[in-house]
């Protein structure tokens, strides 16, 4: 059933900068019955100044009132977002704690993750961040737990999940079974979401066999793809497969091996061209890389 909140959202999709729209959008939330879903999207539109001028006082008091008398998961979104940035009455005004600071943000979004809402996702990808920094939540397990809840549909979620299980286990904790096969898991849940980020880690898994069976060709398909959408190392790196696959078989016959030298010879040619022309669009990397040489 479409709510109230997807025709805002539709209303406005690709019209954010046009007044007419906004002030239309706004108009239909202010003219609907009151109800929580309508008084948390009045707090939003006086939060973003949809079709009205920006009023984080009035936004503030709407949240509250949507979150507390109403149980909106977009209510306590808000609250949470502007405890995490300073834009609570008391916060704003540079004064001293009065009500609400951005030690209360963790709380209004715990909130919102637990309600079935079109906010609930983002209150968890938040609260993952939250958890996995040490200097904040400085507990990994529940961060792991809240990216995992959304991260089957979620690229940012999946690619952290891949991010930190990579920095887990290289160089130095190869041997932790356990470990490479999460590693493996949320990099295909990337990578399915999210190719061009994450092909190329996804090749050198199945090129190296880590946290699944070493297979050439998957690797080889996963490089593809990595150098298809811009990156050099995909290229460079379907030349070491083939490099790698023919020093494990001295077997091959003569023309096999000069069959698989020039596959080498090119893909590692059209890597040092793609490479080129990122040093070139790039002059802070030519720049390290003239230093490096």
């Amino acid at each position: 059933m479409t709510t109230l909140t997807d025709k805002f959202i539709d209303m406005l999709a690709g019209n954010e900068e046009n007044p007419e729209v906004c002030r239309e959008a706004a108009e239909m939330i202010f003219s609907a019955p009151e109800t929580p879903e309508t008084i948390g999207l009045m707090a939003y539109i006086y939060h973003e100044g949809i079709g009205v001028d920006v009023d984080l006082d009035k936004c503030f008091s709407l949240a509250e009132k949507a979150a507390f008398e109403g149980g909106d998961g977009l209510g306590y979104y808000l609250l949470g977002y502007m405890c995490d940035n300073a834009e609570t009455p008391d916060q704003a005004d540079g004064g001293s704690r009065q009500k609400y600071d951005q030690y209360d943000a963790e709380r209004f979004y715990e909130k919102c993750a637990e309600i079935d809402s079109r906010w609930q996702e983002s209150a968890r990808l938040w609260l993952g961040d939250y958890y996995m920094n040490m200097a904040q939540g400085g507990d990994p397990e529940i961060g792991i737990e809240y990216y995992e809840s959304i991260a089957h549909n979620n690229a940012e979620a999946a690619g952290k999940l891949s991010d930190y299980y990579w920095e887990l286990t290289m160089p130095n904790s190869l041997d932790d079974k356990e470990w490479l096969a999460q590693l493996f898991k949320w990099t295909e849940v990337a990578t399915a979401l999210e190719p061009e980020e994450y092909s190329y880690r996804m090749g050198w898994l199945y090129a190296d066999g880590l946290g699944c069976e070493k297979d050439y060709d998957k690797a080889i398909e996963y490089f593809r793809a990595a150098y298809i959408y811009g990156d050099w190392r995909g290229a460079k790196s379907i030349a070491d497969c083939f490099e790698e696959f023919t020093s494990e078989h001295p077997e091959l016959s003569e023309e096999d091996k000069a069959h698989y030298e020039n596959k080498i010879k090119e893909w590692n040619s059209l890597a040092e061209l793609l490479r080129e022309d990122d040093l070139y669009n790039d002059p802070d990397e030519l720049d390290n890389d003239i230093e490096e040489d």
